[in-house]
C-alpha cells in the first residue's frame, strides 16, 4: 500500500498543471455547495432574528390627518407594545450638484419624525453624521451610494407645488424595514415632522406603526383599531401585517439560491467529468508502467486502488480548496444580500454545508476516477507493452477517408483546410478523452443557454405585466374621494382616461393577497385569462384570482372562496383565473384577487369613494408623464395627491431583475471556468503525448504559426462539436431553470430566441479558442531536440 501511495503522489507531482486544473474543477463545485447552504442558513437565521429582536412594526396603517393623541389612546391596549405616528411623503429627488446620469430625478419617501430621541418602532441606525434639523435630511445609505451623495452634501426635492427645495444631508442611516434603493429604485430619508408638515401642508400624521407584544394578536388588535378609527372619524386604509415567513425580498432571495443550487449541481457534474478525463489521460500515458506493475505481480485490484487513490487525492485537495473558497464566497454573498436588505448579517459557516461539500467532493472524485481505474486494470500485459505512435490503420475508417479528400486540395503544412482536417483526425485518436471533453463543453454550453433563456423569460414577463396594465400612471389622494372624481381627472391636459380603483390587502381562504376592486368594464386593465372569464356588472360576488394564488390554495373555476378585508368576510364565486405576475420583486403577498369595485368598497366601509385612481396618459415617456402628473398634482393640491408614473415601476422591476441576471452571470462564469479547464486539460495532454509528432513537423519545416493553428483548430473543433451537443441539452435545461424559478418567484413562460442560440455559439467558440491558446503556444515553443527525447 505504501508503494501505491508513493506512486500516486509521484503522478500528482509529475503533471502539476493537470493536477491544478483538476483540483480547481472540484473546488468550484464544492465551493458552490458550501456557499449555498451557508448563505441559506445565515439568511434564515437573520430573518428570524430580525423578526424577533428588531423594532419592526407588526401592523401599519395609512391614515389621513391623524392627531397626536391617537398614539396615546392605542398604547392603553395591553396587547400593544408601541404605537407611533409618522408623516410620509413620496416625491422626486436628485443630488443638487449632479450632472449627467446623476441629474435624473428619482423617487424618494421622506419620513417625518416627531422626535428622533423617541423612535421606538421601525428604528434605524445612524451610520454617519447626526440626526437632521430643519432643512436637513438623514438619507438611507443605499440611496446615498446610488446617487453618490455624502454627508454635508445637498439634495433637491419637489414640494407639494412641484417646486425644487434644497435639503442638506445631515448623515446616513440604515434600516431593515426598507429594501436597498438599488432594488426598489425608491430612496428613503428622514426629516423633522414639523418641517415636512410645512412642506406638504399636512397638519397631522398619515402613518400609524404598531408593535405588538405578541404577533398572534394582530387580527384582533386590527379590529379594535378599526373601531377606534371609525369613532374618531379618521380615514384609514386597510391594515398591513408583517409575517415572519414572508418578508420583503424573500422570493427573490429564494430564486437566487435556486439558481446557485442548479449551477452548483452542474459544476459538480462537470468536475466529475474533469476527474475522469484527467485520470483517463494518466492511464493512457502510463500503459507501459501498468505492464511493468502487472509483470511484477500487481493484480487488477492493485491497479484500481492506485488510480482510485489518485482520484481521492484530487478530491481531498479540491475539497479543501473548495471549503475555503465556499466560506469566502458565502461571506461575500451574505454581505451583498445584507446590503440589499439594509441589514447587517453575521456570517457563520454551516456545518451541514461543510459536511455536504466534503461528501460531494470526495464522492464526485471517486465516481470520476472509477471508470478510468477499471479501464487501466483491464489492460493486458501484451497490450500494455505494445508501443503506440504512427499506426498502419490510417485511411481505414470513414472519417479518415473523408479527411483525406479534404487534405487532397490543400498544402500539407499550413493551409487552414489541411490544419482543420488534421485537427479533426487528432480528436478521433483519443476517443474516450474527446468524448469526456465534449460532454464538459456541452454542459457549459447548455448552462449558458439555460441562463440566457431564464433572463429572457424574466424580462418578457416584466414586459407582459405592463402590457396587461394599460394605465400609464397611478395617483393616490390623501383622503377618499367620490368615484366621480375620475371625470374631473380627465379634464387635466394629457389625461386621456381615469378609473377609480379600490386597493387593499386581505385574505383569500388562508392566503394573504392584494385585493383589487375594478370596474367590470375597465379599459385600463386587460385581463390575461388562463381559465374562465372576467366578471360582469351583474355579478357583485364574482372574483378573478391570479394563477399563483389559485394554484397555491388548490382553487379551481366555480369554487366558492371566502375573502376577508378589514375584518369583514364575504363569499365569492371564482369565475376566472388570470395570469398576473405583479406580485413579486419585494412583495410579501401570495397573489391577487380582482373583484367588483363597489363590492370591495362596501367591504372597506367606503362605498362609492376611492383614494386610488389609474390613469391613461397621452404619453408614458418619463418627461411628458412627469409634466402631466405635475399639472394634476397642482390642480388637486388641496387633496394632497401623490402621482406614480408606470415607467418608474418598470425601471424598478428591471433593476430588481438585474439581481437575478447578476446571479446567473456569476454562475455562468463558474461553469465556463470548469468547461475551459476541461478543454485546456485535454489539449495540454494532447501536446504532451504528441511531442514526437510536433518535433517531426518542426524538422520538416512547420512554422510556429502552423503548429499554433493546428491546436487552435483542434480546440475550435471541440467547441463546435460540444456546442452542437449543448444545444440538444440546453433546451430542457433552460426549461428546468425557468420552471424552478417560476415555482419560487412568479409564473414564467419559457423563451429561447435565435439570438441566444447565436450568442451561445460565440460563447462556446470563444471559450474554446481561449482555452486552446496556452497549449498551442506551448507546442509552438517546443524545441525539436527536446521533443524527440521521449520518455
Amino acid at each position: 500500500m505504501f508503494g501505491l501511495l508513493r506512486k500516486a503522489y509521484r503522478d500528482l507531482r509529475q503533471r502539476r498543471l493537470r493536477t491544478l486544473l483538476t483540483i480547481l474543477g472540484i473546488a468550484v463545485g464544492v465551493a458552490g455547495i458550501v456557499a449555498i447552504v451557508s448563505t441559506s442558513s445565515n439568511v434564515a437565521r437573520a430573518q428570524r432574528e430580525l423578526f424577533v429582536d428588531t423594532s419592526q412594526a407588526d401592523i401599519v396603517y395609512w391614515l389621513w390627518d391623524a392627531p397626536p393623541s391617537l398614539a396615546a389612546l392605542l398604547k392603553a391596549d395591553p396587547r400593544i407594545a408601541e404605537a407611533e405616528l409618522r408623516l410620509s411623503y413620496v416625491t422626486r429627488w436628485r443630488p443638487a450638484s449632479a450632472s449627467g446620469s446623476g441629474s435624473v430625478w428619482r423617487d424618494i419617501e421622506i419620513v417625518g419624525i416627531n422626535d428622533f430621541a423617541q423612535v421606538r418602532v421601525n428604528r434605524f441606525d445612524l451610520l454617519a453624521g447626526h440626526y437632521p434639523r430643519v432643512g436637513e435630511i438623514l438619507l438611507d445609505v443605499s440611496a446615498a451610494r446610488l446617487a453618490h451623495v455624502a454627508p454635508s452634501g445637498q439634495i433637491l426635492f419637489h414640494d407639494k407645488e412641484r417646486r425644487e427645495r434644497p435639503l442638506r444631508v445631515s448623515g446616513l442611516s440604515r434600516s431593515p424595514n426598507y429594501l436597498s434603493s438599488s432594488v426598489t429604485n425608491l430612496a428613503v430619508g428622514y426629516v423633522p415632522a414639523s418641517f415636512l408638515r410645512q412642506a406638504v401642508g399636512l397638519p397631522g400624521n398619515n402613518q400609524l406603526l404598531i408593535r405588538l407584544r405578541d404577533p398572534v394578536d394582530a387580527q384582533a388588535v386590527a379590529r379594535r383599531i378599526d373601531r377606534l378609527l371609525r369613532r374618531q372619524r379618521i380615514q384609514a386604509g386597510a391594515p398591513q401585517f408583517r409575517h415572519p415567513e414572508n418578508l420583503p425580498g424573500r422570493r427573490e432571495l429564494d430564486a437566487l439560491l435556486v439558481i446557485m443550487a442548479l449551477f452548483s449541481v452542474l459544476g459538480l457534474i462537470l468536475s466529475a467529468f474533469l476527474v475522469a478525463n484527467t485520470l483517463s489521460a494518466t492511464v493512457g500515458e502510463q500503459i507501459g508502467e501498468i505492464a511493468v506493475l502487472k509483470t511484477l505481480g500487481a493484480t487488477q485490484a492493485h491497479i484500481v486502488a492506485l488510480y482510485l487513490l489518485e482520484s481521492l487525492a484530487y478530491g481531498l485537495l479540491g475539497t479543501a480548496l473548495g471549503l475555503s473558497l465556499g466560506a469566502l464566497a458565502g461571506w461575500r454573498l451574505l454581505v451583498w444580500i445584507g446590503s440589499l436588505g439594509n441589514a447587517s448579517v453575521s456570517f457563520r459557516l454551516a456545518p451541514l454545508g461543510v459536511l455536504g461539500g466534503v461528501i460531494v467532493g470526495l464522492g464526485v472524485s471517486a465516481l470520476g476516477g472509477l471508470w478510468p481505474a477499471l479501464q487501466g486494470a483491464r489492460v493486458s500485459i501484451k497490450e500494455a507493452l505494445e508501443s503506440y505512435g504512427i499506426e498502419s490503420d490510417y485511411r481505414q475508417s470513414a472519417l479518415d477517408r473523408l479527411l483525406q479528400r479534404l487534405l487532397a486540395g490543400s498544402a500539407r503544412s499550413a493551409l487552414p483546410l489541411g490544419l482543420a482536417a488534421m485537427a479533426l483526425r487528432n480528436l478521433s485518436r483519443r476517443k474516450a478523452r474527446t468524448a469526456l471533453t465534449l460532454l464538459v463543453v456541452a454542459l457549459a454550453t447548455a448552462a449558458f443557454l439555460g441562463a440566457l433563456a431564464t433572463r429572457e423569460s424574466v424580462n418578457n414577463a416584466i414586459e407582459e405585466i405592463y402590457a396587461i396594465y394599460r394605465a400609464d400612471a397611478w395617483v393616490w389622494f390623501g383622503e377618499r374621494l367620490d368615484v366621480q372624481t375620475e371625470e374631473l381627472l380627465t379634464t387635466v391636459e394629457g389625461v386621456r382616461v381615469a378609473e377609480a380603483w379600490s386597493v387593499a390587502d386581505g385574505v383569500v381562504q388562508l392566503a394573504r393577497a392584494r385585493l383589487w376592486g375594478m370596474p367590470p368594464d375597465t379599459v385600463l386593465y386587460r385581463a390575461r385569462l388562463a381559465q374562465g372569464r372576467w366578471f360582469r356588472a351583474d355579478e357583485p360576488d364574482a372574483v378573478v384570482l391570479s394563477g399563483e394564488l389559485a394554484f397555491a390554495q388548490g382553487i379551481t373555476l366555480n369554487d366558492e372562496v371566502v375573502i376577508q378585508a378589514q375584518g369583514r368576510l364575504r363569499r365569492f364565486r371564482v369565475v376566472g383565473i388570470a395570469i398576473d405576475n405583479t406580485i413579486f420583486l419585494g412583495s410579501t403577498l401570495s397573489g391577487k384577487a380582482f373583484l367588483p369595485r363597489e363590492t370591495l368598497s362596501r367591504m372597506l366601509g367606503s362605498e362609492k369613494r376611492a383614494g386610488f385612481f389609474a390613469l391613461g396618459l397621452d404619453s408614458r415617456e418619463p418627461g411628458p408623464a412627469d409634466e402631466i402628473l405635475a399639472r394634476l398634482e397642482a390642480r388637486f393640491a388641496r387633496f394632497h395627491p401623490t402621482g406614480q408614473p408606470v415607467y418608474a415601476e418598470i425601471e424598478a422591476a428591471q433593476e430588481a431583475s438585474r439581481l437575478l441576471t447578476l446571479g446567473l452571470a456569476v454562475m455562468v462564469l463558474l461553469v465556463a471556468l470548469v468547461g475551459s479547464l476541461g478543454i485546456l486539460n485535454t489539449l495540454t495532454l494532447n501536446v504532451l503525448e504528441r511531442r514526437r509528432e510536433i518535433a517531426v513537423l518542426r524538422v520538416l519545416g512547420a512554422t510556429n504559426a502552423a503548429v499554433i493553428m493546428g491546436f487552435l483548430f483542434e480546440g475550435l473543433a471541440l467547441g463546435a462539436l460540444g456546442w452542437g451537443l449543448g444545444l440538444i441539452a440546453g433546451y430542457p435545461l433552460g426549461r428546468l431553470f425557468v420552471s424552478r424559478l417560476g415555482a419560487v418567484l412568479f409564473q414564467l413562460d419559457f423563451s429561447l430566441a435565435p439570438a441566444i442560440v447565436a450568442a451561445s455559439l460565440v460563447f462556446t467558440l470563444g471559450l474554446s479558442a481561449l482555452s486552446s491558446l496556452s497549449p498551442a503556444l506551448a507546442a509552438a515553443q517546443m524545441r525539436p531536440d527536446v521533443a524527440l527525447r521521449y520518455e
